[in-house]
């Protein structure tokens, strides 16, 4: 059926922009896009069981094919339609709320992630699950929305090669953290070395560079975007667009403190396995700071990035979750969504950002100049920040709008001294007041701006 729709022959015609920027992305994406009828039906069965599990067998009944999707999309309407496409990130959700109360834009989500749905269903008008990446290619071939925004994460970037490609309305690329920023990344030698998929993102990144119509960076603009389109000699407008915090997810819950007087600190985000190298995944291994944290008295809770598949947690998880069983102090518990995660999150009384980097290869630039997307989840709980120096742009902001701690690693140790030492009302106000600046209620009118223009420079 799909081969009667986009042929073979036509899809590799049109993926052959990919083979003159590297050969070597070419035969990635051959092999990524499941030409083989076996991995492509091994890849449909695999994604329609979790997609059971995940929505429940009538919800799933009941949801989008990839034709109701495509006819969503390509029905008439005075509204302008936004198609998102990601592979497991829920960053879009609030350029979708913001987008749609302006009563001028309708927004479709196509996403790897069957996880959120229930979640997701409520903040865009439709949603597909796909099954395959063969499910994208023919969606963005048949379909006719007013942009196509893709929000690239790692392993996931290749997804705006298939929309640079595939699609006629111009594709808006996002990146959460460029590949070529990762250790060693631009090291030719280096490279190669890595896994393909780690390949297969840096290769993307240029080719995004130098096809799409815009970039959107969760980074400063006037340094990673000015850094990345020199190295690409790229042309393409780029614009600093992070997940700024949304009126819908602010929470004031009372605070577990007021409860026994005790400091309670909360971590919500990626979470590295312990058994990974620690020289490459090291600032995302918490173990070692947990046990620090309760050593000093300090009650510490974590919550996994929603995204992560709940089937493999306890296999990959385990030594927290035996910390979580020795220590009260200690817990770790599943992702939840944004809404109920801002809500959760609003009864501690600080956020953590600190992430140990000594004995890693980390790229300085990348934490200088990153803009993590929990630190706006954060925000909108109402929390203060512990931030460690290393990213120094956030640091500028934390300080600006005196929103939190900042410490050196050498410091941790003294934690919870150095808290004590903090006027925590006044750090509360403050939070408060910088949701303003941060809101996407605030910015929401230059990303429209932006998807309105073709050319030029956006900052």
């Amino acid at each position: 059926m799909l081969y009667s729709l986009c042929r073979e022959k036509e899809i590799k015609g049109r993926l052959s922009k990919a083979g003159e920027i590297d050969p070597q992305l070419y035969n990635f994406l051959i092999e990524k896009i499941e030409f083989g009828k076996y991995l492509r039906y091994k890849k449909i069965v695999t994604q329609l069981v979790r997609k059971i599990i995940a929505m429940g067998t009538r919800s799933y009944l009941n949801s989008l094919s990839w034709r109701g999707i495509i006819n969503k999309i390509n029905i008439p309407s005075h509204k302008k339609k936004i198609l998102f496409v990601t592979g497991l990130t829920f960053n879009s959700v609030g350029i979708s709320i913001y987008l749609r109360k302006t009563g001028e834009f309708e927004t479709i989500l196509l996403t790897e992630n069957p996880w959120l749905v229930g979640f997701f269903r409520q903040y865009f008008d439709a949603v597909y699950v796909y099954n395959s990446y063969f499910d994208v290619i023919r969606i963005l071939m048949l379909s006719k929305p007013y942009k196509v925004h893709i929000h690239g994460s790692h392993n996931y970037y290749f997804l705006g090669v298939l929309a640079c490609c595939f699609n006629s309305a111009g594709t808006i690329a996002g990146f959460i953290d460029p590949p070529s920023f990762e250790p060693s990344a631009d090291n030719p030698e280096e490279l190669r070395k890595k896994p393909k998929d780690t390949q297969m993102d840096c290769f993307s990144e240029e080719f995004i560079f130098k096809e799409a119509d815009g970039i959107v960076l969760t980074m400063n603009t006037l340094v990673a975007g000015e850094k990345l389109r020199l190295r690409y000699h790229s042309k393409v407008p780029v614009l600093e667009f992070p997940t700024y915090v949304c009126d819908e997810f602010f929470e004031e819950e009372e605070k577990y403190s007021q409860r026994d007087g005790r400091t309670y600190l909360v971590y919500g985000g990626i979470v590295a396995p312990s058994h990974q190298p620690k020289e490459i995944y090291g600032a995302a291994q918490f173990i070692d700071l947990a046990k620090n944290f309760i050593r000093q008295g300090l009650c510490f809770h974590m919550y996994l990035s929603p995204h992560f598949s709940p089937i493999q947690i306890d296999t990959l998880y385990s030594d927290y979750i035996q910390l979580a069983a020795e220590s009260p102090d200690f817990n770790f518990q599943y992702g939840i969504p944004l809404d109920r995660a801002t809500k959760e999150f609003s009864k501690y009384d600080f956020a953590v950002m600190i992430h140990i980097t000594k004995g890693t290869k980390m790229n300085a630039f990348h934490f200088n100049t990153c803009i993590p997307t929990k630190f706006f989840t954060y925000l909108s709980a109402g929390l203060p920040v512990i931030i460690n120096k290393e990213f120094a742009y956030i640091v500028s902001v934390v300080r600006k709008y005196e929103i939190g701690i900042v410490v050196d690693q050498d410091e941790i140790d003294s934690l919870a001294e150095i808290i004590k030492s903090y006027d925590y009302e006044k750090l509360k106000a403050n939070v408060k007041r910088a949701r303003d600046e941060f809101s996407m209620k605030k910015h929401i009118g230059r990303l429209i701006e932006f998807y309105g223009q073709r050319d030029g420079n956006f900052s």
